[in-house]
């Protein structure tokens, strides 16, 4: 099978859309006319906004499956289950639950800026420093938060998929091992090869052996310059039943997710990706995840 003919099956998890305030380069309806016949599929993300109500203005379409989510960051409150109940009550199929990205205490920590201002680019915008930005917090004494627990519950409630943000890899075993002791069973762990979280090789191993996914994206290598030989080098250590590609686009200039996911694959067939693994990690894996099959 060519690796265009994968794309058009393929169930990108990690799709930016607008509204927002970091501009991008679709709304729903932009997306589904440029995508539809490209792509299997999408889980749209807005890190201030749940994507279900975007998803109960179009029509819903065997050809394009769209999935709904909510970032619990300080836009909908952080940890909060009231925003992922009401977000899950008008979806259609599961939702994914980010944990904290742009107010992650681990993202700020590491961040001069909350939104640097050149991803905004805009008139009057003002990038408020992340030190002045106060953290959505996870964890307390490497246990988690009560607040966080009360997340995982409706999680479990709602049969969404936990996604771990931009929290850090420590902070991500410790949530990921009470999700799976209170018996949720569809996990991703978000790009760990991001230089801002960087989870070592041997914990990524540890979670998959564990059930959960790991995710690999196209924008770690189109924005955060990170090298297709370390990208794929990390797929192999870890295997590819366990890893999911995804575009993480939406940017105003990069590629459309369809156009992502083929530079990807391409890039990655060349270091020695193997079609039927391309297949797995971009059709297979990510439907099991949203039990399409």
């Amino acid at each position: 099978m060519k690796l265009k003919d994968i794309v058009k099956q393929a169930i990108d998890i990690h799709v930016h859309i607008g509204p927002e305030i970091i501009p991008r380069k679709y709304t729903i309806e932009q997306l589904i006319k440029e995508e539809q016949g490209k792509i299997g599929g999408f889980v749209l993300k807005n890190h201030f906004y749940p994507t279900t109500p975007f998803i109960r203005k179009v029509k819903p379409s065997d050809k394009l499956r769209l999935f709904g989510s909510i970032v619990l960051n300080s836009a909908v409150g952080g940890l909060n289950p009231e925003a992922i109940y009401a977000a899950n009550l008008i979806a259609n199929s599961p939702i994914m639950v980010w944990f904290p990205t742009i107010h992650a205490e681990n993202f700020l920590k590491q961040s001069k800026y909350e939104i640097a201002p050149e991803w905004v680019k805009k008139k009057g915008f003002q990038a408020r420093l992340a030190r002045d930005v106060k953290s959505v917090v996870v964890t307390k004494n490497k246990k988690l938060t009560q607040e966080a627990i009360y997340v995982l519950r409706v999680i479990k409630k709602c049969n969404g998929v936990l996604a771990t943000g931009h929290i850090s890899w420590e902070e991500s075993m410790i949530l990921i091992n009470k999700a799976i002791k209170m018996g949720i069973p569809k996990i991703v762990v978000t790009h760990p090869i991001y230089q801002k979280i960087s989870m070592p090789i041997n914990i990524q191993k540890d979670l998959a052996q564990k059930g959960c996914f790991i995710e690999q994206s196209y924008s770690m290598y189109f924005i955060d310059k990170i090298s297709i030989p370390k990208i794929v080098n990390q797929i192999k250590k870890v295997g590819s039943n366990s890893v999911i590609l995804s575009s993480d686009v939406g940017q105003t200039f990069g590629p459309s997710p369809s156009e992502a996911l083929l530079k990807f694959s391409t890039l990655l067939n060349k270091r020695g990706m193997q079609n039927n693994e391309l297949f797995t990690m971009m059709v297979t894996n990510p439907k099991k995840l949203l039990k399409i099959i």
